[in-house]
């Protein structure tokens, strides 16, 4: 490989093409000259590396190359072979990074190609793989229990309901049979969730406004937010479109993020809802996409997302910092009566919708979950999230 630049270099007529494909792709892409300099980088080798591309530009790539392997010349090696793949230990000012190293030589004099894969995000998105379809077994077998319970038990509940009448109301006998169907109740409840949780309702979507959910969620928890004490607080911005929604699925995300919120204020508090417009920049893919989906009559693959969003913000206890990282976790609760499954099936709600659920929280200061719902007719068929949601994602507190 030739240690100096040629005098008069021109692009090779591969060269505009090779750049089309480092603008479209999702790793890391570097073109080397034939003098071994930096001719072009896309950003995502920019980000996995630690340089600006536009300013390393020209300079020798060597230096980007850099391994952790003494007397290692990753910079030659790729010059050396038609075809390379190898891992490699790259040195970048941020740390090291663990890559997979791929490099084509194009051409004559030879130009190369060399595309980096981040192993470590390779392996992350392996290991949340495997614990979805490890959750998707749980839920097939959780569907599969919950069948065979529910018989048996609703036997249970009759006969104990049969034996009830037979006792006089002051009969000590009555009070075990009321502890029997008090039981059974909320066993019920747990295989109910149990089935929600493994096999989601798709949700009828219909024309209709998050103030309506709002407002019916506040009359079906008045009991709990009068005995807690709790002052609520509505607040809905003007000209807000309806969406296309399912109220009774929205209805019960909004009923269970509210009664999480109303038990951690014991002692009272305020209770406050936002109903408003908001954007942020789209992420790469989301989780609840469908095929064809377009937003505002834009494609999916527009910058920005517009959504509209209710903010359930409370005053209580919030939630410490070692549960805020599990919340979402089928399974895990910290009541002592909850089957820590009404925040998972939560998400799942959102997602179905094409929304999403981010959570913050101070121990002491209160708690604040976002529900978020992009505003888009929901068409084409239906995707499976391509991965879990971030943990700060995640619905809120159980």
């Amino acid at each position: 490989m030739p240690d100096r630049p040629s005098r008069a270099r021109r692009a090779p007529p591969w060269e505009p093409l090779v750049r089309a494909f480092m603008d479209d792709a999702r790793n890391g892409v570097l073109l080397l000259d034939s003098s071994g300099r930096l001719a072009a980088a896309n950003a995502a080798a920019g980000r996995l590396l630690g340089f600006a591309p536009a300013r390393e530009r020209g300079r020798p790539a060597a230096p980007l190359l850099r391994t952790a392997v003494a007397g290692d010349d990753l910079a030659r090696e790729v010059f050396r072979r038609s075809r390379l793949q190898r891992e490699a230990l790259l040195q970048a000012p941020g740390g090291e990074v663990q890559a997979l190293v791929r490099s084509y030589r194009l051409g004559r004099p030879p130009w190369v190609l060399v595309t980096l894969e981040d192993l470590a995000q390779v392996r992350r998105m392996q290991q949340e793989l495997r614990r979805n379809e490890r959750l998707a077994t749980l839920g097939q077998l959780a569907a599969g229990v919950a069948h065979e319970i529910r018989n048996p038990l609703a036997g249970i509940g009759t006969s104990a309901q049969v034996l009830l009448r037979r006792f006089e109301p002051r009969d000590d006998r009555a009070r075990f049979v009321q502890v029997i169907l008090s039981e059974v109740a909320r066993l019920d409840r747990i295989v109910t969730s149990l089935l929600q949780y493994a096999r989601p309702r798709v949700p009828e979507l219909r024309s209709g406004t998050l103030a309506e959910c709002v407002d019916r969620v506040i009359g079906l928890a008045a009991d709990a937010i009068q005995q807690a004490g709790v002052r609520v607080e509505v607040e809905v911005a003007p000209r807000l479109a309806p969406l296309y929604i399912d109220p009774d699925l929205v209805t019960q995300v909004l009923l269970n993020v509210t009664l999480n919120a109303v038990q951690a204020m014991p002692e009272g508090g305020t209770l406050r809802y936002e109903v408003r417009k908001a954007r942020r920049r789209r992420p790469p893919r989301g989780p609840g996409r469908r095929t064809g989906d377009r937003r505002n009559g834009r494609p999916a693959g527009s910058e920005w997302i517009e959504y509209q969003q209710v903010a359930v913000v409370d005053t209580g206890v919030g939630i410490p910092r070692g549960v805020l990282e599990k919340m979402f976790d089928p399974f895990f609760t910290t009541k002592a009566s909850g089957t820590g499954l009404g925040l998972s099936i939560s998400q799942t709600i959102l997602q179905e919708h094409g929304g999403w659920i981010a959570v913050d929280s101070r121990e002491g200061r209160g708690t604040t979950v976002l529900l978020n719902f992009p505003l888009e007719k929901r068409h084409g068929e239906r995707r499976q999230p391509d991965a879990r949601p971030e943990r700060r994602d995640a619905a809120h507190r159980r």
